[in-house]
């Protein structure tokens, strides 16, 4: 069973929800059916625009630190982990045709930057939250999660939601970054398909050039990353003080 539904909406619209409760976390089973939904999408000359969103009460929460093959487990299985993580995230990031993120739900850590790797991105008011706290739980940004983030956020913003590690309620949204807009529940959706109807009814051509003119830097970066690069990003993940925090963690979340 897949865990990225898609529907096909007026004017050439695809819609993907991340399907995966309860709160859509990241796996390598949500990477791959990411991946072939891209391509999919991709392929189909009927599809003009991309809609990204989470079912239920989150956009996603962010890497499963409960399931093999995540987290820690992902640093252990580097070569394939780290690798479909880049490739996933890179095939949403340089997606040829307009992408945008229909953010209704908490979108935490790597939740987060899968808005951010969408071309517009779209939230709903409401108590929900955001933020990108992998320092705090001993995580390490692996290369493209970077590249997204300098990418979409200002300095500022970036070093704040980074380095401050800290969750914030939907409200800051704008003010951070993470979405260009906050739109009332009654709405959201109604706007969101319209505006990648829009996007969409450009020339085709015209938009994948000059989107990857604009993320050719970026997307070079991720490209060229040197698998030394990598193996010390998962040491980080394996460190005693990453492992620490990421088991407190887990034990804060069982206890919900």
């Amino acid at each position: 069973m897949t865990t990225v539904r898609s529907e096909d909406r007026e004017g050439g619209v695809r819609l993907l929800t991340l399907e995966r409760p309860p709160a859509n976390a990241i796996n390598q089973q949500l990477m791959r059916d990411l991946e072939a939904a891209l391509d999919a999408a991709r392929d189909d000359a009927a599809v003009r625009a991309l809609v990204l969103t989470g079912a239920g009460a989150f956009f996603s929460g962010g890497l499963d630190l409960h399931s093999e093959g995540d987290a820690g487990g992902i640093a252990q299985e580097a070569a394939t982990g780290f690798a479909l993580y880049r490739d996933s995230h890179l095939k949403l990031l340089a997606f040829p045709k307009p992408t945008v993120a229909m953010m209704r739900g908490h979108a935490i850590a790597g939740g987060a930057v899968l808005v951010l790797a969408c071309d517009y991105r779209l939230g709903m008011q409401g108590e929900y939250r955001i933020g990108l706290n992998e320092v705090a739980i001993g995580a390490a940004f692996p290369r493209t999660a970077f590249e997204i983030v300098r990418l979409r956020l200002t300095h500022q913003q970036a070093s704040e939601l980074l380095l401050g590690a800290a969750i914030y309620p939907a409200s800051e949204a704008v003010r951070l970054g993470v979405v260009d807009e906050l739109l009332p529940p009654g709405a959201i959706e109604e706007t969101v398909m319209r505006r990648a109807a829009r996007l969409g009814a450009y020339p085709r051509e015209a938009y994948a050039h000059a989107k990857a003119a604009l993320l050719a830097e970026a997307v070079g970066r991720i490209e060229n990353e040197a698998e030394a690069d990598m193996m010390r990003m998962a040491a980080v993940w394996m460190s005693p003080e990453s492992l620490a925090a990421r088991e407190a963690q887990r034990r804060k979340l069982r206890d919900k």
